[in-house]
């Protein structure tokens, strides 16, 4: 997603936790205590039912969203005074690489180095998003492999065998998500 300099998405909430990867521009995530700055690259966490608002600054400024579960935003008119205080976690990409796991979600920044490979697996129940931010990557998804690059995204569904091998000369950086987080994150058939 894209907003121009000094937009904004409006006010939104889902019934969903929210999870953002903030890639570039400076934000603000508004909600009915507080406004917290963001640049990107950072990670963002919203609760569900919090109403909140992402404001752009004086340049476009790209981020993702996702719900997880999947559900649609519900626009509000106004921020909710009676939600109490919180709701909105922002980790810089710098410093921190994943968010602390919740029952709905697991998400956050993967690391590859050149010429190394994750371990092949599977999830039970969950499917996994990825989204390749810097880098070349051989993934494998049940025996089938598909190079991606910068920009493009891959989903596993649940029960599909699959690894990721940088196959570039730079490490690869990659956001991913897993829904719903379930324990063990990690099985393999």
């Amino acid at each position: 997603m894209t907003l121009d300099a000094y937009s904004s998405t409006g006010i939104v909430s889902s019934d969903s936790d929210v999870i953002l990867l903030f890639i570039e521009g400076e934000y603000q995530v508004k909600t009915s205590d507080r406004i917290h700055s963001v640049s990107g690259s950072a990670l963002g966490y919203i609760n569900s039912g919090v109403r909140f608002e992402i404001i752009s600054g004086e340049s476009p400024a790209s981020y993702l969203i996702a719900n997880c579960p999947g559900n649609e935003h519900k626009v509000s008119i106004e921020h909710d005074s009676m939600i109490v205080a919180g709701g909105v976690t922002i980790l810089r990409t710098d410093r921190y690489d994943r968010f602390p796991d919740s029952g709905l979600v697991r998400d956050g920044m993967f690391y590859l180095e050149d010429g190394k490979v994750a371990t092949y697996h599977s999830q039970d129940v969950e499917a996994e998003v990825f989204v390749f931010l810097k880098g070349i990557c051989d993934a494998k998804v049940d025996g089938h492999t598909e190079r991606f690059t910068a920009g493009e995204v891959l989903y596993v569904s649940a029960e599909e065998n699959h690894e990721l091998a940088n196959v570039g000369n730079n490490r690869l950086k990659v956001w991913l998500t897993v829904t719903p987080n379930v324990i063990p994150s990690h099985t393999f058939y």
